[in-house]
């Protein structure tokens, strides 16, 4: 009785928690994967493409340290490709 009690029973536990934790680690696995496709898929969709090129445009239309333009004259310059997409 003893020996079941400190061997047997905490034993049982730890392997009881160690199948749990498996299966978290599987699961937080699968959902990454998950996302990782959408991510992948979102991309390559002409949504995705739009949206990364009007970060891209606003980004650079902000970073431009070039003054003669203005912002909005260097956004409606690209805006044909925009509507293109």
């Amino acid at each position: 009785m003893l020996i079941d009690y400190f061997i047997n029973k905490p034993q049982h536990r730890v392997t009881k928690l160690s199948q749990q934790m498996d299966l978290q680690d599987e699961l937080k696995r699968q959902h990454h994967q998950a996302f990782k496709y959408r991510l992948k898929r979102f991309a390559v969709s002409k949504v995705g493409v739009a949206s990364a090129f009007t970060a891209g445009m606003g980004y650079e239309a902000l970073n431009n340290s070039n003054h003669k333009d203005s912002k909005l004259k260097q956004v409606s310059r690209f805006s044909w490709l925009l509507r293109l997409l």
